[in-house]
């Protein structure tokens, strides 16, 4: 029998006890508390040699398979709906106690399409249309018997679904919640741009300017691409005129951005 572990750290009873759990071939390969794509766990067998990774990523692979992905989107999306929820109803309640103000103090500003999915103008969040993207990557990886490029593929639409989570908990405050979800994403897709982002508005909101830095500069070098999108997002307001973000700037933004 192969052994897994539940990954939904702070979301689950058994992924925050670790608990190893038990599943023979064909079984469900599901967490029996919160549903999510349990995780194998790299085991010694006879003789104390370690699995293959040819078959642990075979392994793997029938998992995405039978689970299809949906159950860490489902609990990802489902955290991102609530929080987005609060986020809204502290937002209405905002407007219901500015509504005597003249209409001229109200902020016309429209979300950009870079903020899709966003609580708020916190951050930017990656497009629903790019994690679909990723997603049918990896059922076309997997079709092919590309198990290791399907998991790839897997891990770059979670790290975005995590991105937007972290976006609507900074929206709320909630800033611990926040980095955790950025950390994991980190993990997911260590190359991912966005991640680098939004860890630097989270950074600035520490009152972590040094840092906030240094992760802007991580996420540049990453590929960034969402110039356009920065120069709007207020959150970068209290480093736009500093010295160290203008030479990043002029050191990694393309001269037509």
């Amino acid at each position: 029998m192969a052994t897994y572990k539940c990954p939904a750290l702070g979301e689950c009873e058994l992924g925050m006890t670790g608990e190893l759990i038990e599943r023979a071939p064909g079984e469900d390969l599901r967490c029996p508390k919160c549903a999510t794509l349990l995780e194998l766990q790299v085991q010694k067998g006879t003789g104390g040699k370690k699995f293959k990774p040819e078959l642990i990523a075979a392994v793997v692979g029938a998992a995405v398979l039978v689970i299809g992905g949906g159950s860490f989107a489902y609990m990802h999306s489902h955290k991102s709906t609530e929080s987005a929820e609060q986020a809204s109803a502290t937002s209405a309640s905002s407007v219901a106690v500015s509504e005597a103000a003249p209409a001229a103090s109200t902020p016309a500003t429209a979300p950009t399409v870079a903020n899709a999915g966003a609580a708020s103008s916190v951050g930017i969040a990656p497009t629903a249309e790019d994690i679909a993207k990723d997603r049918q990557a990896g059922d076309k990886q997997l079709t092919g018997g590309d198990a290791a490029g399907a998991e790839t593929a897997s891990n770059r639409a979670a790290a975005k679904e995590m991105i937007k989570v972290a976006i609507a908990d900074m929206a709320q405050g909630k800033l611990d919640d926040a980095e955790k979800e950025l950390t994991d994403a980190q993990v997911r897709d260590p190359k991912q741009s966005l991640v680098y982002y939004n860890l630097g508005v989270l950074r600035l909101k520490q009152s972590r300017t040094d840092d906030a830095l240094k992760a802007f500069e991580a996420s540049f070098l990453n590929g960034f691409g969402y110039f356009d999108a920065m120069a709007k997002d207020p959150d970068l307001d209290a480093i736009r005129h500093d010295p160290r973000f203008e030479a990043l700037l002029k050191k990694y933004r393309p001269e037509s951005a």
